[in-house]
């Protein structure tokens, strides 16, 4: 098996430099956007996981009012006195297995999928609806439903750019796209009840250029990059590009 989803190859076609395979989506691809006759397959299972990767927080739940594809909820777990910084994840994306493609060696493996993002103390989603408090969970909340919007999938080492002509995703902030990066167990994958892999990816906001040279040098390249630059899996919004 390749070393990552991201080293997937479709025939050569549309390939960056560095080896990622480009996928081009426009608008909703084959889905009516119904949601799944079952919601909240996995909850109980995936809190239970964060609960062990972070034990003893303080949990709060923002509920999805109206969902289109999937119903997706952002947990949010506050910081604690040993790591002083919030988590926040999903539950709802693997409620429909994402389209993996036929051709990929043990897709079954790459069906499922739900997302979290570590933040600073500093964080405040106790506060008003502003850009600032709420950018990173409408990035998770768009991210978790792309694949399912778009008749696609998510793996290890994809990156996607905010909008076509990478947008900020705060303003004053370079950080305009997006890298999923998973890791070992118990932090990058467990098994549910019914046999079925759920994969947890952290979600790294990335700069325009960052992701150029990710497409240009390939995915170990650039995580070598942000780790020479003291990139923290904690996201600071107003970081300057480690490229």
């Amino acid at each position: 098996m390749k070393n990552r989803p991201d080293d997937y190859l479709n025939n050569g076609e549309d390939m960056s430099p560095g080896g990622s395979q480009i996928f081009r989506h426009s608008g909703h691809e084959n889905s009516d956007g119904s949601l799944p006759e079952n919601s909240c397959v996995y909850i109980n299972e995936i809190c239970a996981h964060f609960d062990s990767l972070y034990p003893g927080r303080k949990v709060e739940v923002l509920h999805e009012i109206v969902s289109e594809f999937v119903h997706i909820d952002v947990h949010v777990m506050y910081p604690a006195p040993e790591d002083d910084f919030f988590v926040i994840y999903t539950t709802g994306m693997s409620d429909k297995p994402m389209n993996v493609p036929q051709e990929l060696e043990c897709r079954q493996d790459w069906q499922f999928a739900e997302l979290f993002m570590c933040l600073p103390s500093s964080w405040n989603p106790a506060g008003k609806m502003t850009q600032e408090n709420f950018w990173a969970v409408e990035l998770l909340k768009f991210t978790a439903r792309m694949p399912h919007m778009c008749s696609t999938w998510l793996a290890d080492g994809h990156t996607m750019p905010n909008g076509p002509n990478y947008e900020p995703f705060l303003a004053g902030s370079q950080l305009s796209a997006m890298i999923l990066i998973g890791a070992n167990p118990p932090r990058g994958h467990f098994i549910a009840d019914d046999g079925n892999r759920i994969n947890l990816y952290s979600l790294i906001p990335l700069t325009r250029l960052e992701v150029e040279y990710k497409l240009e040098k390939g995915t170990a390249s650039l995580l070598n990059k942000l780790d020479e630059d003291g990139v923290s899996f904690v996201v600071n919004a107003f970081r300057r590009s480690a490229v």
